[in-house]
């Protein structure tokens, strides 16, 4: 099946993030689940698929089918089209001799060329002669194999009492073999890297001939797995730096083992070449390659086994081998390979891309700083350090965080894809640098030492990284002793810094990602409060309840949901905080009771007029006047919507000296006009007020022109009409106006326009674009005549409708046609009546009456 022998609902709809429609048709993206990235990739790769694509009519994917996008390894892939970004700044220096020679060279070490290289150096071991045949297949030292159709035989593992990890004498001769035909000398010359982790030589040292075919009706089988499985020999799982190797490694194994279409699916077997029972706190990530219960050899002790497909995956500590033990080559960086396992991870477990809305003029750039609550490599003075950044006037958005045993790996991941600069001591968690956003930064407080290990990581993934150089403005608290031989060492004790540098450091990693066109990009796509607001209209308008009167329940609750969304979204802190961890720590406060609409200050504001009074049985308010103005607008703005500011000069109450008479009314009071005589009679009592005075007050208010909008369509500011001396200031209401166009005239939804055309056009046929109001070109072909006063019309190129967007009206052309104004000849004429060869008509009639 694998070989061949030889990427929540409102808030999306809020901002603008593209959520991909199911495809329904035979090939099915969902099942590939990659990023769309990677998708053009594999497309280029399986035609078969691409074609499928192709033929389903809605594959988003069909206009990326030609162009040739690759990953880097395949047999003609030329580099601008390969997905690696990878370059070398500066000059080359070192082993190389030459600038292109050093980007290769860092192509070959450490990205898509590794791959390409380990897929070329792929041999047969074990030849099948004849269907149905094992088959054996290795790179150089045996660090990747596949075969099919294998055996391995676990029948010694029972008598092993203690659990093991790491042994190199699990196998022995003939506990696996293939019925094939071995080349046992090639094997033996390729099994010198006899280590662990380096390569699969202690296994594959012990591989024979077998005399039966391997099948499911084999005898020599007790257990035969039909799922492909991938065999691991893995490196620390408690420690994210060792066991993403191993993580790492499969991924481009897959890439290596890539001859099938299927070759990212996850119904595959992972089985551990390990007794002891798998756990680690980064273990969710094996769900980013199969959908299956990770195995381990006890699964199969006493058996012998047989595999249809099996794959040995490049391991974490290969000579030369990624990443662990990578010689990088000096001055490259951003390698593709690294990148692409970065987002493949990312989509698998399923964490959101950062789409980050700061709805502020200056969107503040985000730090987290990693503690780490151990004995050695503490930050002493963490709290001063953190204060320091809080009262920058730059206005970091700060956090810290201590991730545990306990932490949810996943929650790690959204934490660190919301992260612009990443600070943390060596060994604190710093291999998280691995899935932070492109333009971040990692600053490394101090490396303790060991200059090397992540400033090469972050070197690979492509982000930017930079630690402490000044060692007379650090404090170690001690010379630091090793637990072996009680020495000194760097990495056994903790450390104090200045905060003045701390600061200056920081201030270099956030010029760095404020000037990343990755950065400035995402910043540029972010939707504006205004467009917030347009687009919560809009979905208002849809969802309401009374609009909905066929399904109030659900429309209630989409409606609720969406108030929420808009509340958050509008909201600088809510917004943060949702940013960072997501809709559950956004808690929602209650909106009051009574049954009272907890959206109707915003109806109010926007004019929509839902839900009928909301003031019965209240107490009516004394109010000023409306203000009702005509605002004059483009047809280019009610065509495409816009936000325009106005000036708009208003009375304002201020206090002023002395009192007044206010809050008049007239009460019923009882006067006595004699024995026994009383009378009901009104009586006006006032209240004692601060004196008043009206001042004028210059207010800019931003009117939304909505699409389609009418004339006589009105947006209504609340409190921004006359004052009322003893109550509320009325409103203003802008009612819209279409101002004159010199091309188009609007007739509801319909657009007319006039077009001047020659003689000779209008009887030969004639091409012309009219650019329409957003500059789009709408095309006319004649090849009929045309005739003066002639009108044809236009499909869905008129205005939107104003209550769905998605319709659009009528444009009508009228064609005037220019007669010759110069004399003709009377050659000419001649000419003419001998080509028209048309009669003279004389018709006379009552045009008016229609005759």
């Amino acid at each position: 099946m694998w070989m061949k022998t030889s990427t929540m609902y409102f808030f999306s709809q809020l901002v603008g993030v593209l959520i991909l429609s199911e495809v329904v048709c035979e090939w099915l993206p969902e099942t590939l689940n990659l990023p769309s990235s990677h998708v053009t990739r594999y497309l280029n790769t399986f035609k078969c698929e691409a074609e499928k694509c192709y033929n389903s009519g809605s594959c988003m994917y069909r206009n990326v089918l030609d162009t040739g996008l690759c990953w880097g390894y395949e047999t003609n892939c030329p580099h601008h089209l390969g997905y690696s970004s990878a370059h070398c700044p500066g000059d080359h220096k070192g082993w190389v001799s030459s600038k292109p020679q050093q980007l290769q060279t860092f192509l070959s070490q450490a990205d898509f060329g590794f791959v390409k290289q380990q897929i070329q150096s792929k041999t047969l071991m074990c030849e099948p002669t004849a269907d149905g045949e094992s088959l054996l297949e290795c790179s150089s030292y045996l660090q990747f194999c596949r075969g099919k159709s294998l055996y391995l035989d676990f029948r010694d593992l029972p008598a092993r009492k203690e659990s093991f990890r790491y042994k190199m004498d699990v196998l022995k001769k003939g506990q696996i073999g293939g019925k094939c035909k071995l080349n046992e000398y090639r094997l033996q010359s390729e099994a010198t890297h006899q280590s662990p982790l380096q390569s699969w030589a202690p296994e594959m040292q012990h591989f024979e001939e077998l005399p039966d075919f391997i099948n499911e009706e084999s005898q020599v089988c007790d257990i035969f797995i039909n799922k492909p499985t991938f065999i691991m020999k893995i490196d620390a799982t408690v420690n994210m730096y060792h066991h993403f190797c191993d993580f790492f490694n499969l991924y481009t194994s897959l890439h290596v083992n890539g001859s099938h279409p299927e070759m990212f699916s996850r119904d595959v077997n992972i089985l551990i070449w390990e007794t002891y029972a798998y756990h680690s706190n980064f273990g969710i990530t094996w769900s980013a390659f199969t959908q299956n219960p990770i195995l381990n050899l006890r699964s199969f002790q006493g058996k012998r086994v047989c595999f249809r497909e099996v794959v040995f995956p490049l391991l974490p500590r290969m000579i030369f081998g990624l990443y662990y033990n990578t010689p990088i080559v000096w001055g490259c960086r951003e390698s593709g390979l690294f990148h692409a396992f970065s987002k493949f991870i990312l989509h698998r477990l399923k964490i959101p891309k950062r789409a980050a809305i700061d709805p502020v003029a200056k969107p503040r750039i985000k730090i987290l700083l990693l503690s780490r609550n151990t004995q050695y490599r503490r930050i002493l003075n963490e709290k001063a350090l953190l204060d320091a950044l809080r009262s920058s006037p730059r206005q970091y958005s700060v956090e810290r965080v201590e991730f545990t045993h306990e932490t949810d790996f996943r929650h790690q991941l959204r934490v660190i894809q919301d992260t612009d600069i990443f600070i943390g001591m060596h060994g604190a968690g710093l291999t998280h640098l691995l899935f932070l956003p492109d333009w971040a930064s990692v600053f490394e407080l101090y490396n303790c030492g060991d200059e090397h290990c992540y400033a090469d990581l972050a070197r690979l993934r492509g982000v930017h990284y930079q630690t402490w150089t000044n060692h007379t403005k650090l404090k170690p608290q001690d010379e630091g002793h090793h637990p072996s031989d009680g020495g000194p060492h760097a990495k056994f004790t903790n450390y104090s810094f200045d905060t003045k540098e701390f600061l200056r450091i920081v201030d270099l990693a956030a010029d760095h990602v404020a000037k990343h066109p990755a950065y400035r990009h995402l910043l540029s796509q972010l939707p504006t409060t205004n467009q917030i607001k347009k687009a919560y209209r809009k979905l208002a308008k849809e969802l309401h309840p009374d609009r909905n009167q066929d399904n109030t329940e659900k429309a209630s609750a989409q409606f609720q949901d969406l108030g929420a969304a808009y509340e958050t979204l509008s909201d600088p802190e809510k917004r943060e905080l949702y940013d960072r961890c997501g809709e559950e720590c956004v808690s929602k406060e209650g909106a009051g009771g009574g049954g009272m609409d907890p959206f109707a200050s915003f109806f109010g504001d926007f004019g929509f007029g839902f839900g009928g009074n909301g003031n019965q049985g209240q107490q009516e308010v004394a109010k000023g006047a409306d203000i009702v103005m005509d605002l004059f607008v483009t047809l280019e703005e009610l065509y495409s919507g816009n936000f325009v500011e106005i000036t708009h000069n208003k009375p304002v109450l201020k206090p002023a000296k002395g009192t007044r008479k206010c809050n008049c009314r007239q009460e019923m009071v009882t006067r006595q006009l004699g024995p026994g005589r009383f009378q009901m009679m009104q009586q006006a009592v006032c209240d004692e007020c601060p004196n008043v005075k009206l001042v004028n007050e210059e207010r800019v208010l931003e009117v939304e022109i909505e699409q389609g909008m009418t004339d006589g369509s009105e947006q209504r500011f609340t409190a921004e009409g006359e004052p009322h001396t003893d109550g509320e200031p009325g409103d203003l209401r802008l009612r819209i106006q279409t101002a004159p166009h010199s091309i188009f005239e609007r007739r509801g939804d319909d657009l007319y326009t006039n077009v001047t055309i020659s003689l000779a056009d209008a009887l030969a046929g004639f091409e012309l674009d009219i650019e329409h109001l957003d500059g789009h070109k709408v095309h006319i072909v004649r090849d009929k005549v045309t005739w003066p006063g002639a009108r044809i019309r236009k499909k869905g190129e008129g205005m939107p409708n104003y209550e769905n967007n998605n319709l659009f009206g009528m444009l009508y052309v009228t064609f005037d046609v220019q007669f010759p104004k110069e004399e003709l000849s009377t050659e000419v004429k001649e000419k003419l009546r001998e080509l028209l060869s048309q009669d003279s008509i004389n018709k006379v009639y009552n045009g008016l009456r229609g005759f």
